[in-house]
């Protein structure tokens, strides 16, 4: 009895080893419910990266040029060349004069009286810049500060340092366009300059630069009775000064002795006028001044001549 039923239990328990040798380990039920929802999972993941997939909608070819600036369609495309106005300058003074005196290293302020003698109106897209020459601690270019129109003139001034070394020393500056081109000033465009003398000395020798001339006849043209010459003398000094001067002419009608003082570097004009009758001769005649303290000096003679003999 106890063997058969042995036999009975070695039976059952070889036909379940053959039932899952043959049919392989059944999972357990979790492991059943993880593989079902991450199936599930990446089934969702796969159809939202599908439904967020962009649809391709065609675009018409823009053909762009090079001057198109996308960023700022009102804004025009630059300059390349003139735009229909010409550029041109007139130097109608300054202040210090070139060759003004300074101690080393001392700062001042340096201002050009320009004209616009162009078409062209001036505004803050214009640029004084430096060329060549001593720099003198200034910046490289300025923009400038107000509208220029043509015909107006307008100071442009800027700071600057004169160099630590004794000796003269001079800087070049001129005008650049909105389409970076360059112009100066006068007949030849030429560039402007400031000139600064420099002396470490106790007493620096101040005195006379410069004296230039300028005739004005009224009326300018024609020959009436009596024609008027006006001959406008201006004297630059390179600092504070004062001295004696007179006119003399070529009648020897002297104007007598004169007081002029200079409180700072500078210009400063004085006038003579010599009236001319119809008739009289068409000799050449000539004016000038002559300093007689506290250094005597002839300066050049301004000759202008009568055209109505």
């Amino acid at each position: 009895m106890f063997d058969l039923q042995k036999n009975k239990i070695y039976l059952t328990l070889s036909i379940l080893l053959f039932s899952v040798t043959a049919c392989g380990a059944a999972p357990k039920p979790e492991e059943n419910i993880s593989t079902a929802v991450a199936q599930t999972v990446q089934a969702q993941n796969s159809l939202t990266k599908i439904a967020n997939v962009p649809t391709l909608t065609p675009v018409p070819s823009v053909e762009i040029t090079a001057t198109t600036d996308l960023a700022a369609t009102n804004t025009p495309a630059p300059i390349l060349g003139a735009p229909g106005c010409t550029v041109s300058a007139k130097l109608a003074g300054e202040n210090p004069p070139d060759g003004t005196l300074f101690k080393p290293g001392e700062y001042f302020w340096k201002t050009w009286s320009l004209e616009n003698t162009g078409t062209c109106t001036w505004d803050g897209t214009y640029k004084l810049v430096y060329k060549s020459g001593d720099l003198m601690g200034g910046l490289t270019s300025y923009p400038f500060p107000e509208l220029v129109a043509p015909g107006e003139t307008k100071d442009i001034s800027i700071y600057l340092k004169a160099p630590d070394a004794e000796g003269t020393t001079r800087g070049y500056w001129h005008i650049q366009t909105p389409w970076e081109t360059y112009f100066g000033t006068g007949p030849m465009s030429e560039p402007f300059y400031v000139d600064v003398a420099v002396s470490n000395a106790a007493k620096p020798r101040y005195g006379i630069l410069s004296v230039t001339y300028e005739l004005v006849r009224e009326p300018a043209t024609g020959c009436p009775t009596n024609v008027r010459y006006t001959v406008y003398a201006t004297i630059t000094t390179n600092g504070p000064y004062e001295f004696d001067y007179f006119w003399d002419q070529q009648d020897g009608n002297e104007s007598g002795s004169k007081y002029m003082k200079f409180d700072a570097a500078g210009s400063k004009t004085v006038s003579r006028e010599w009236m001319i009758g119809k008739g009289d001769s068409p000799t050449p005649r000539w004016m000038q001044i002559v300093v007689t303290s506290p250094v005597s000096q002839r300066y050049e003679r301004f000759v202008f001549e009568n055209t109505c003999p």
